[in-house]
C-alpha cells in the first residue's frame, strides 16, 4: 500500500459498480426534481418574456456590471489585506514567546467565532462613534479583513506545520537565524503546499462580499435588489441572474484550484520518481541566492569531505 492510500483505500470493482449505480440514480432524481420545479415555475408565469426583457436593456446590464466590479474590488482589497495580516498571525501563533503566541491565539479565536455579518454590523456602529466616518467599502473591507485574516491564519499555520522539522533544523544548522529560516525556507514551501486552500479562501471572500448589502454597499446583490424593487415582478429573475454570475466566478476559481492540485500532483510524482534528486540537493537548491548562506554551505560541504577522507 502506498503512502497516498494510507487513509483512503481505492474502491474495488464491486464498489465502483455500486457507486456508478448510486450516482445514476441520484442524477435521475435530481433531473426529476428540476423538471418538477421548472413546470411549477412555468405554470406561475415565471418564464414569460415580459419578466426577462428588463435584463436585455443595456442600462440594466451596465448597472449589474458595475455591481460586479464593486464586488471584485472589495474582494481584492480584502484578500490582499487579510493575507498580509494572516502570515504574521500564523508565525506569531507558532512563536516560542508565550505572550506573542497568546495574543495571536486570542485574535484568531475571537474573530473566527464572531459571524461575519455581526462583525460588519458592529464595525458600522462602532467606528462612526469613534470618529471614523468611512465609506461603505471601508466598513465592509474592515470587517472582512478581521474575519478572514483569522481564518486564513489557521490555513497558513497548518501549511507550516505540514512541513517536517528537518527543514527548519537544517537551516539553523548552517547558521541561519530563526526568522531567516522561517522567511527563506519554511514559508515558501508552506505557501506552495497550501495554494489550493488559499484559492478556496479567495472564493469565500468573493462570496462574503454579498453581505455588503446590509451597509448598504453597492455590490452585485444590492444592485439586483434595486432592480427587483424597481420592477417587483422580476424578483426571482434578479436572484437567478446574480446566482449565475456568482456561480461563474466561483467556477473560475474552482477550476484554478483543480489546475493547481493537478500541477502539484504531477510535480510530486516527477520528484518521487526521480532517483537523482535527493533531500540535500533540494535543500541546497532552496537556499540558493540567499545572502550569506552560500559560504556556510561551502563550509558544511568541506567538513563533510574531510570526514569522508
Amino acid at each position: 500500500m502506498s503512502f497516498d492510500n494510507v487513509l483512503y483505500e481505492p474502491p474495488g470493482p464491486i464498489a465502483r459498480r455500486r457507486n456508478r449505480i448510486i450516482s445514476a440514480f441520484g442524477a435521475i432524481l435530481l433531473l426529476a426534481g428540476l423538471m418538477a420545479v421548472g413546470l411549477r415555475l412555468d405554470e406561475s408565469g415565471q418564464f414569460d418574456a415580459k419578466r426577462w426583457e428588463i435584463f436585455l436593456h443595456p442600462g440594466t446590464l451596465r448597472f449589474l456590471f458595475d455591481g460586479l466590479v464593486a464586488t471584485l474590488v472589495a474582494a481584492v482589497i480584502s484578500m490582499i489585506l487579510a493575507f498580509s495580516l494572516a502570515v504574521p498571525l500564523a508565525v506569531a501563533r507558532l512563536s516560542d514567546r508565550l505572550w506573542l503566541r497568546t495574543l495571536a491565539a486570542a485574535y484568531i479565536g475571537c474573530f473566527r467565532a464572531v459571524p461575519l455579518l455581526l462583525l460588519i454590523l458592529f464595525t458600522v456602529i462602532l467606528l462612526p462613534s469613534m470618529g471614523l466616518n468611512w465609506s461603505a467599502l471601508g466598513y465592509l473591507v474592515f470587517g472582512m479583513v478581521l474575519h478572514h485574516s483569522a481564518m486564513t491564519a489557521e490555513i497558513v499555520r497548518t501549511g507550516i506545520l505540514s512541513l517536517g522539522r528537518g527543514q527548519r533544523e537544517a537551516a539553523l544548522s548552517i547558521g541561519m537565524r530563526e526568522h531567516q529560516a522561517m522567511l527563506w525556507i519554511v514559508l515558501p514551501q508552506a505557501l506552495k503546499l497550501m495554494l489550493p486552500a488559499l484559492v478556496s479562501a479567495v472564493l469565500a471572500i468573493v462570496q462574503d462580499t454579498s453581505l455588503g448589502y446590509i451597509i448598504p454597499y453597492e455590490e452585485l446583490l444590492r444592485r439586483s435588489q434595486q432592480i427587483s424593487s424597481f420592477a417587483p415582478q422580476t424578483l426571482l429573475q434578479s436572484a437567478f441572474i446574480v446566482t449565475v454570475i456568482y456561480g461563474f466566478v466561483s467556477a473560475l476559481l474552482l477550476a484554478l484550484r483543480r489546475w493547481i492540485e493537478r500541477r502539484q500532483a504531477y510535480t510530486s510524482r516527477a520528484v518521487n520518481g526521480s532517483e537523482d534528486v535527493t533531500a540535500s540537493a533540494v535543500f541546497t537548491e532552496t537556499l540558493g541566492g540567499i545572502p550569506g548562506v552560500t559560504p556556510a554551505l561551502g563550509n558544511v560541504s568541506a567538513q563533510a569531505s574531510t570526514r569522508d577522507k
